[in-house]
């Protein structure tokens, strides 16, 4: 039996569960990682030499490089080149002593070599296995290779972030996140049906539905009315705004459908005349003129430093913030207050990252771990899998682990 973490990373409410993780990049580790933020542990199998490609990303020459870290956190790494004859045995002994596996092979991958979902439930019916895929197990598109922007461009969500006609890539890696999300989404619900009824079962996400998923306004609209929208569909909607100030600061208004933002507004930035303007009366009136109200208001901000409109506007209470940097969000003082950055590890293995952003009064989050070198705890694995030392030796020579 694996031996469990040191008592003091016992907690969280997920504290007792085991996942395996046969994952690189980024859906599943930062599934992975997302359960083990809840207390779960977490055993990382990657290759042996190499581990995750994203241990090479980036030119950060340091031991925690930030593409890594940034989904790594709080695990045990075992390396294993399932290649091998002899690691479907490690595999098979790792399913007795897991609750979860959560994997992003192409499909059928794990299947050639004897440990897909069919093989591992035969010997653990409790086995929760978790399959990611790009375009789902099946049809015209599984086989395709599929990235982060693959699952945008199809699933239509690019389109809702930019302009077609100059269509950048987007910044964030929201695709495979989002993908994440919903895996980690699904494999709690399968916990939650483990604990109930001790049956195991498949959980199957992929990226194009993941990406569809995230987008239940703008379909609805579409299979309702007709409406495919565009970039600024939401924005005319939900009356949001972008200005510059006069130092060409950026800042943000949404002014929603609650007439007294507007109002206020109007009165704040002393244009109360615009309150009974017939172009902007009403909501209605608002969004149907969102060009004209956006181009009236620029011209106002532009009037004055960005600083001066925020102390204004927030002492109007009009729901208005300035669009920060990664670095001006992570020195907001309400960020400083939510302690939005912890460090994970100590010494010389210190690593700062974004924290968990759910707390939990009486089930609180597990000591926090540093992201794991490659294959730090293999022989601690194998050993407590009952692998004799010699067993563990013909593993290495043979390439194994």
């Amino acid at each position: 039996m694996i031996a469990p973490p040191p008592p003091s990373s016992l907690s969280g409410p997920l504290a007792g569960v085991r996942i395996v993780e046969m994952a690189s990049y980024i859906s599943g580790p930062y599934a992975a990682m997302l359960l083990g933020d809840l207390g779960a542990e977490v055993i990382k199998v990657e290759m042996p030499g190499t581990g995750d490609p994203f241990r090479k990303w980036g030119g950060h020459r340091g031991k925690a490089r930030p593409q890594f870290s940034a989904y790594n956190r709080g695990k045990r790494s075992l390396t294993l080149n399932i290649q091998k004859p002899s690691a479907g045995e490690v595999v098979r002994r790792l399913v007795n002593e897991c609750d979860v596996i959560v994997e992003n092979f192409r499909p059928g991958t794990l299947g050639r070599y004897g440990i897909g979902y069919d093989e591992l439930r035969r010997l653990n019916p409790r086995l929760i296995y978790c399959s990611i895929t790009g375009m789902g197990e099946s049809g015209p598109y599984a086989g395709r290779p599929a990235y982060d922007s693959i699952g945008l461009a199809l699933s239509g969500l690019w389109s809702r972030l930019v302009r077609l006609e100059r269509p950048q890539p987007v910044g964030p890696q929201l695709g495979d996140q989002l993908t994440s999300l919903y895996t980690a989404y699904g494999v709690l619900g399968a916990l939650v049906h483990l604990a109930r009824t001790g049956a195991g079962q498949r959980v199957d996400t992929n990226l194009l539905m993941s990406n569809l998923a995230f987008q239940p306004e703008p379909i609805a609209n579409y299979l309702t009315l007709g409406e495919t929208g565009g970039i600024d569909t939401r924005a005319r909607r939900s009356q949001a705004y972008g200005f510059l100030g006069s130092d060409g600061k950026p800042f943000t208004v949404h002014l929603s459908s609650v007439p007294k933002f507007w109002e206020s507004l109007a009165r704040a930035i002393g244009r109360p005349e615009l309150i009974d303007d017939p172009r902007f009366a009403a909501n209605i009136d608002r969004v149907k003129n969102y060009d004209a109200m956006r181009s009236e208001l620029q011209d106002i901000f532009v009037t004055r430093p960005r600083a001066e409109w925020l102390e204004s506007l927030e002492r109007a209470d009009v729901p208005v913030a300035p669009i920060n940097t990664i670095a001006e969000a992570l020195a907001d003082p309400q960020a400083r207050h939510l302690n939005a950055v912890a460090t994970y590890g100590t010494g010389d293995r210190a690593v700062q990252l974004v924290r968990c952003p759910v707390d939990y009064s009486d089930t609180p989050a597990p000591e926090r771990l540093p992201p794991p070198d490659v294959g730090e705890h293999t022989t601690e694995i194998l050993a407590a899998l009952g692998f004799s030392d010699d067993e563990i030796d013909a593993l290495r020579a043979e390439g194994a682990i």
